[in-house]
């Protein structure tokens, strides 16, 4: 197993109108964060507003990679009528993916249509991914679907019995343990039962989105379970850092065993 984190959610500092996301000079202090502790990778939302040039170099000074960023446009995943729009998000996240050596990209539940009926988004969830699932190929990049707490899915069988019926290895589960704690539990059965279909988990102290050192889930344990399974793919901090950072992702990364 390989381990990575999240620049965004640990680098994010609040501002007067909302979030502030780090620059490039942020994203390689990450970088530097993460090599200090033995993590390979990291990952961050969006392409943009960000000096791709930039991240670029210092992932190659830092020898860090850039594990996955979110789809353009990945939030018209499940809205019936913007498959197309969908579908050009992802061709247009292409270009700027290679040009940062990421290979991942996420889309999320996140902006569902609330109104719409059930069967129609899951109807067009399946579409879409079907539809885009030779492009990703083409493309050489997985799409890494991320259910999130409160969202569209009440559970992780809907979600893995859509990538089943896609039926693309280009299409998996991105499983992010402090979401699906809340939204079933369940945590190591769910991912022994399903881990040919993950492609990356995400961890973090819950419920306070904490490091995975403290709240109620013992990742000691489910870090074992995961290793049992043979899973050889990343497992990625995502926590909340507004102060004590470098001691939260050291005892995270010492729980981890990379340093």
């Amino acid at each position: 197993m390989k381990y990575s984190m999240c620049a965004d959610i640990m680098f994010v500092a609040p501002g007067e109108h909302g979030p502030l996301w780090p620059d490039a000079n942020g994203l390689k202090a990450a970088m530097e964060l993460a090599k200090e502790n033995g993590l390979t990778a990291i990952e961050f939302f969006d392409f943009d507003g960000r000096d791709l040039d930039a991240v670029a170099a210092a992932s190659k000074e830092t020898g860090i990679d850039i594990l996955a960023i979110c789809q353009k446009d990945g939030k018209f995943w499940g809205t019936p009528g913007q498959i197309e729009t969908f579908l050009q998000g992802f061709k247009d996240s292409v270009e700027p993916a290679k040009k940062l050596g990421v290979k991942n990209l996420i889309i999320s539940d996140d902006f569902y249509p609330v109104d719409a009926p059930r069967e129609e988004i899951h109807a067009a969830m399946v579409e879409g991914l079907k539809k885009l699932a030779p492009l990703a190929e083409e493309a050489d990049l997985t799409i890494l679907v991320e259910p999130l707490s409160g969202k569209y899915f009440q559970d992780s069988k809907e979600a893995f019995d859509i990538l089943r019926e896609v039926g693309s290895k280009n299409i998996l589960m991105l499983y992010d343990i402090f979401h699906f704690q809340q939204i079933e539990g369940n945590i190591t059965n769910t991912i022994k039962n399903n881990i040919d279909w993950i492609g990356h988990i995400h961890g973090a102290g819950v419920p306070a989105r904490c490091e995975i050192t403290d709240g109620e889930v013992d990742y000691r344990f489910v870090l074992n379970v995961i290793k049992e399974t043979g899973y050889d793919r990343y497992f990625g901090l995502e926590f909340f850092t507004f102060t004590d950072r470098e001691d939260k992702v050291r005892k995270s990364a010492q729980l981890l065993g990379t340093i």
